[in-house]
């Protein structure tokens, strides 16, 4: 079982952390979480175990901005 970890700031001192639904298979986490970088997310997909893998698209700066935003 696989999730997607999605972070971003909503003009907190501290970032939001939103833990996604459990998804059956790694590509399927996957697809997710490349949705949400699209979107301007930082993410994470975690299985059960741990971490699987960190968000390493730089979109942390386009996050943010978003975030400010809304």
């Amino acid at each position: 079982m696989y999730r997607v970890v999605t972070t971003y700031r909503n003009g907190s001192a501290r970032p939001v952390v939103e833990y996604g639904p459990w998804h059956a298979t790694l590509p399927a986490a996957e697809h997710w979480a490349q949705v949400l970088r699209e979107h301007g997310y930082a993410t994470r997909v975690e299985s059960q175990a741990g971490q699987v893998r960190e968000d390493a698209g730089g979109n942390n700066d386009l996050a943010a901005a978003l975030a400010s935003m809304a």
